[in-house]
């Protein structure tokens, strides 16, 4: 009888074991973490943005031409603008300033517009140079043509000498 009893209990061992899976499954989960990277393109290179850049013909009566980009993988609407100083004589003891007349923007599509802009403090400006949201799925990059023109009464009344500027970009976003 116990020889019975025992056989039964290994027997219902035997046919507990055969009845547990073959396959396990595990859940992963992660997530992509949001991207905004913004600055210039230079020579034709649209995989590569700079944080900045310099162009030494910028009285050009037909402005200085620059490449400005914004890649991102998110879908929040942006707001691009500039912070512009006139130029400055930098060579001298001896004041010389020639102020910006304009900016010009360009989208990808060829559509051109002066951009609006706020004076700031001082001889200051702050251009608006785009309003967008993104919509195109995953990591897209978005490219504009900024052209920043001197007032060439200005560069016509200076006096001579070396003059710079920094024109600084920046993005606001809202939710």
């Amino acid at each position: 009888m116990k020889r019975y009893v025992l056989t039964i209990i290994l027997l219902a061992l035997a046919l507990s074991l055969g009845s547990a899976p073959n396959q396990v499954t595990i859940h992963l989960t992660t997530s992509v973490p949001e991207v905004l990277i913004h600055g210039f393109l230079k020579d034709g290179d649209t995989t590569q943005i700079y944080a900045s850049t310099s162009e030494s013909d910028a009285f050009n009566p037909n402005g200085v031409q620059l490449t400005y980009a914004v890649k991102t993988n998110t879908a929040i609407p942006m707001t691009v603008y500039a912070t512009v100083a006139p130029f400055t004589r930098s060579d001298s003891g001896d004041p010389g300033e020639v102020g910006i007349s304009d900016i010009i923007v360009k989208d990808a599509n060829g559509a051109e517009s002066n951009s609006a802009f706020d004076q700031l403090e001082g001889n200051k400006r702050e251009y608006h140079l785009a309003s967008f949201t993104p919509n195109k799925g995953g990591m897209a990059v978005y490219a504009y043509t900024l052209t920043v023109i001197a007032n060439q009464d200005d560069v016509e009344n200076a006096p001579s000498g070396n003059y710079s500027t920094t024109v600084s970009i920046g993005i606001t976003t809202g939710n």
